[in-house]
């Protein structure tokens, strides 16, 4: 019955092919998303970030391709490897993908006609899974107007997304769309200590436009990246007993140095005073500033030994 499916699937591409238009990438995005199970085409994958890069212009006509070959198909392995295929151009460094916002198609209703306890049941949750946090991640960095710390909560939620995605046996392309995942929780976690440590040398440098709203909200980030922490440890565990090799010790992972975390507690006590001074157009003084001590973005490195974990 395997061997069936295969030959099935490899009837379906072949028919595909015979009917593709003259486009170089037509092609290529099909054998990139093949119903063979086993890997991604990374051969036809790198052509399609090659031919991108070099033909600015084919950006928009390759996610259209892209999107009708989603909306065209109803087998788990098509529809991941063309999230796969979307996920890798936001690591390939093409700047137009932050232009696509939502994603052009949906896949959160992806194989719920079907059992849960069918044969593919549980692959289509994972699609599903797979194309809920993406499609966040999609907007996410479409939407780059928000205010830093929004960002930093949005990007918390993106971790949730990420770490609901997990897993299921030991299918070779789970376990390559696995370490995707895993790299993008490296990522997400680099752009919310970057954004964190930026936002305290905001406020040493302009202690007027932190509002005790803020410091409320910079309180509560840490407190999600602690929990978040620990969970981060049982999912890395969790994906490492599945064979996913880049899912190492998260030792490393989004630190805040000890006197960030005193920054932010003094800045609670002083925020509601600042509030009411800007209110009357009051200068801060001398003693207000002096409760703020200084604090740099080279802090948020991994070497000094006061860190600790955030």
């Amino acid at each position: 019955m395997k061997l069936w499916r295969r030959t099935a699937g490899a009837i379906k591409d072949k028919l595909s092919l015979i009917t593709a238009t003259d486009e170089k990438f037509t092609a290529a995005i099909i054998k990139a998303t093949s119903h063979n199970d086993l890997s991604m085409n990374i051969e036809n994958v790198q052509f399609i970030y090659r031919y991108i890069q070099s033909n600015p212009s084919s950006f928009k006509p390759i996610i259209r391709a892209v999107s009708l070959r989603v909306e065209r198909t109803r087998n788990w392995t098509v529809a991941l490897k063309c999230l796969m295929l979307l996920h890798g151009l936001f690591f390939s460094g093409i700047m137009a993908v932050d232009s696509i916002g939502r994603l052009p198609f949906d896949l959160s209703d992806f194989g719920k006609r079907k059992s849960r306890f069918s044969r593919t049941g549980r692959f289509n949750i994972f699609v599903r899974a797979y194309f809920m946090f993406l499609d966040e991640r999609s907007i996410l960095f479409y939407n780059k107007n928000m205010i830093r710390l929004e960002m930093i909560v949005k990007m918390q939620r993106i971790v949730d997304s990420l770490m609901r995605i997990k897993p299921i046996g030991k299918t070779p392309l789970v376990i390559e769309a696995m370490e995707y995942v895993i790299s993008e929780v490296v990522v997400i976690n680099g752009h919310i200590c970057r954004g964190f440590a930026s936002f305290l040398s905001n406020v040493q440098s302009n202690i007027l436009e932190i509002s005790s709203a803020e410091a409320e909200l910079a309180m509560k980030i840490v407190a999600k990246s602690l929990s978040q922490r620990e969970q981060l440890f049982k999912y890395f565990e969790f994906c490492r007993d599945f064979g996913v090799t880049n899912a190492q010790e998260i030792s490393s992972f989004v630190r805040i140095t000890e006197s960030q975390v005193i920054v932010l507690d003094k800045l609670l006590h002083i925020a509601p005073e600042l509030d009411r001074k800007a209110a009357k157009v009051i200068p801060v003084t001398a003693a207000d500033m002096a409760e703020v001590d200084l604090v740099t973005s080279e802090e948020c490195s991994n070497s000094p030994s006061d860190l600790i974990s955030f």
